[in-house]
């Protein structure tokens, strides 16, 4: 199965997606319709990306009600319909530049609305793509609602990144625990996992390491009865690192174009507590990671 269908949230309130993770969304869409190689073992495939353009309606009482409110929210309403116009004129431009694919829809809708919204539009999507600026916590806010709620995976990459992100996903890495948000995720990245050049099954060790790597060699043995070969790296993490920074560790010495995790392996109550790889790949990104619950 090829990923033919993507979801591009754009919001315009408080703060638009800026032009170039726009170009980085398209361009990674564009790169999944390319053929893999030029036998055309994968030929190309049209993938279509739909943006949603999502104009916030503010509403009163969420704001400051000083003397000058009314020409507050008179003022920041402008911003945000400003806004929606340059993100569908930007994505617009962008899709046609890349040659792919693509629709353009607009609403409008308070904040909740326009969350429940993305969820239920998200389902009818094979992923949702979402840039994510760093330690944002309404975006974050909006990606755990698009995980729990749409059964689907969600690829986020930051939205101005420290190494410019891949615009093709050759490299894949697998972020391996046996759980069953971990195999949830490898079952949605197998269209990725099929079309790439390389990948990689890794996990972390603790003081049973051949606990863990037998594991991930267990992976390698199903991804390879399914035509991909895999290899694996058991890797003992030090208390140097958080799980976080051990996964964009092991991103950036390996090449590695996309990740692919479960999210929320523990409750988010354990998560909000002691800290996680999800909220910490949430916060800020390595680059293009997929995430499945």
């Amino acid at each position: 199965m090829a990923v033919r269908d993507l979801l591009l949230p754009l919001i315009s309130y408080p703060l638009p997606l800026s032009e170039a993770a726009i170009e980085r969304a398209v361009a990674a869409a564009h790169g999944l319709s390319q053929a893999r190689d030029a036998a055309g073992r994968f030929p190309e495939i049209p993938t279509r990306v739909s943006a949603l353009v999502c104009e916030i309606e503010l509403e009163a009482g969420l704001y400051f009600e000083g003397a000058d409110f009314g020409s507050f929210l008179d003022h920041e309403t402008r911003k945000s319909r400003f806004n929606a116009d340059r993100l569908a004129q930007e994505f617009e431009a962008v899709a046609t530049r890349h040659g792919v694919r693509h629709h353009c829809r607009r609403e409008r809708r308070t904040i909740d609305a326009t969350r429940r919204l993305l969820v239920e539009e998200a389902r009818l999507h094979q992923a949702t793509l979402l840039p994510m600026r760093r330690d944002d916590v309404n975006q974050q806010d909006l990606a755990v609602s698009l995980l729990f709620g749409t059964g689907r995976p969600l690829l986020v990459c930051p939205e101005s990144p420290a190494r410019q992100p891949a615009a093709a996903f050759h490299t894949v890495a697998i972020a391996w625990d046996g759980g069953r948000s971990a195999a949830r995720a490898v079952a949605d990245a197998m269209p990725f996992l099929r079309r790439a050049a390389a990948v990689r099954v890794f996990t972390a060790t603790d003081d049973k390491p051949a606990a863990a790597e037998a594991r991930a060699a267990d992976l390698a043995t199903h991804l390879a009865a399914q035509g991909v070969a895999a290899n694996v790296d058991a890797i003992r993490k030090t208390d140097a690192h958080t799980i976080g920074s051990f996964m964009e560790s092991y991103v950036a010495a390996h090449g590695i174009d996309l990740l692919v995790m479960g999210a929320y392996g523990h409750s988010r109550l354990r998560e909000f507590i002691l800290g996680g790889a999800t909220r910490s790949i949430l916060a800020n990104p390595p680059g293009w990671t997929l995430l499945s619950h």
